[in-house]
């Protein structure tokens, strides 16, 4: 075969369409613009591809079709649909959508346990992969049917942090949703667990050497962390503290959110009782709906029998938003509404976990969360809150001796951040784990904010709540 022949086999010097060169132009102008967005060259390796697969055709990209065996053939057509879905899922995951199911109540009434989130990326500017190796649609296992068979990505290569532009900055009251800060270390039998809340109760050692009971202890990359969603409450640079419920950013008492709760002793009158359907037309899932029968609880109350029927009161326990509980208050069969004070049931362990930390989730601060560039006095006060941003977060080699602290083996009495950390906060306050039972969220975590219910189950009932589907989150809470 001549040099010429070849080159019009391969496409060299063949007239292309113009249907081709309009494709070609396209894709080339997208992979130059996503180069730029990137701010990095890395991209534009696909430029040569693309135009290969427009014009000189040098890789024969369909090369099964000219299989024989018609069933092998077959096979990698499927294999060739599943490589190209897979890759297009691997660039829409990372830097613009990914899909997230609300698992639990803490964002009710704003987000419902069932609701299907679409999650943009790109509102706050996508990360780089940090773990680029990984498996579409699993975020750190493969797990089918609730069996986890193995790790979903490569623990190499590892890139560092890096953040695109977004279109904007994570702001006050913003939905976020973010990696599980706490989510580095695992232990496998008990991944819904907190590592360090179970290391603080029953100490590393029973954690390390009862596998039987615990399982191993694994670490995951910041990417490959469970994905959290929480309210954004206080923004870098903020002091926040919360008095009474209350919140207090620089002194000063901001807003609650519309659907902010708490939980409430709901107490009937005497021989009353409140029937199933007020609770579910009121929006109380069973899940967070207590009927308390404990007489030590009747006795805080000061509940007793009434005198001349001798029947007694019956004494609910649930999140209450102030709308619910004004309806409540209007039934005849509620006697009164009291709020559960935190330390109620013992104990309420917060972040910095210690035993002499006397904060409460309603009680709590004040506590400085870190901006980028931020200096910070080293105090025996504030080592125990700031102690894992040092070395966790930002990878510092930073210890403790004889009252000194020592930063990558020099003697330090000061710290300045190398990131920006928020404050995230459930609305159902009583009934999240958020900030205040694990700390700050490192702006390397933060993966975006929900910008649509496409599908929304109720966990209980199994029933579609169809009035949610395609619902956009800034439209809830308008109606």
């Amino acid at each position: 075969m001549s040099e010429n022949e070849n080159k019009e086999k391969r496409g060299f010097g063949r007239k292309m369409s113009a249907s081709d060169i309009t494709k070609c132009t396209i894709w080339v102008i997208l992979v130059l613009l996503f180069a730029f967005w990137m701010q990095s060259f890395v991209p534009l390796l696909a430029v040569p591809f693309v135009v290969d697969l427009y014009w000189s055709h040098f890789i024969k990209w369909d090369w099964w079709k000219c299989i024989k065996n018609g069933f092998l053939r077959g096979v990698m057509s499927w294999v060739d649909a599943i490589v190209f879905a897979l890759c297009a899922v691997w660039v829409l995951q990372s830097f613009f959508f990914q899909n997230f199911k609300i698992p639990t109540t803490s964002l009710e009434k704003t987000m419902l346990a069932g609701d299907y989130l679409l999650v943009s990326k790109y509102h706050y500017g996508p990360r780089i992969p940090m773990t680029p190796f990984y498996l579409p649609l699993f975020q750190h296992t493969i797990s089918i049917g609730g069996v986890d068979f193995c790790k979903s990505y490569l623990d190499e290569p590892k890139l560092p942090y890096r953040r695109m532009k977004g279109l904007k900055d994570v702001e006050r009251y913003d939905i976020v949703v973010f990696n599980y800060p706490n989510g580095d270390t695992v232990a496998t039998k008990h991944q819904d667990d907190d590592y360090y809340r179970l290391k603080f109760h029953y100490g590393v050692k029973a954690l390390h050497t009862n596998k039987s009971q615990y399982g191993d202890i694994i670490y995951r990359p910041v990417d490959r962390r469970e994905n959290y969603v929480k309210r954004c409450v206080g923004l870098p640079g903020d002091e926040l503290k919360i008095v009474g419920d209350a919140v207090y950013i620089n002194g000063a008492k901001i807003d609650d959110p519309r659907y902010v709760q708490h939980n409430y002793f709901i107490i009937t009158q005497p021989g009353s009782m409140i029937a199933e359907r007020t609770w579910k037309n009121l929006g109380v899932y069973n899940s967070d709906l207590y009927e308390i029968s404990n007489p030590q609880v009747s006795l805080a109350l000061g509940l007793e029998p009434d005198s001349i029927t001798g029947q007694t009161s019956k004494i609910y326990m649930s999140p209450l938003t102030a709308e619910m509980k004004s309806k409540l208050s209007q039934l005849k069969s509620v006697k009164e509404i009291t709020q559960v004070p935190a330390e109620f049931f013992g104990k309420d362990y917060v972040y910095p976990l210690s035993e002499n930390n006397e904060w409460t989730r309603s009680d709590y601060g004040p506590i400085f969360i870190p901006n980028q560039g931020s200096t910070i006095p080293l105090t025996p006060e504030n080592i125990a809150i700031y102690e894992r941003c040092i070395r966790v977060y930002e990878g510092n080699d930073f210890t403790i001796e004889d009252g000194k602290c020592y930063l990558n083996g020099k003697p330090v009495t000061e710290y300045t951040f190398k990131m920006n950390y928020y404050w995230m906060m459930g609305d159902n306050r009583d009934n999240s784990a958020d900030s205040r039972y694990w700390g700050f969220v490192p702006e390397d975590h933060v993966v975006g904010t929900p910008i649509m219910v496409w599908m929304s189950i109720d966990n209980e009932s199994g029933e579609w709540r169809k009035d949610r589907f395609f619902k956009h989150v800034s439209s809830i809470g308008k109606e």
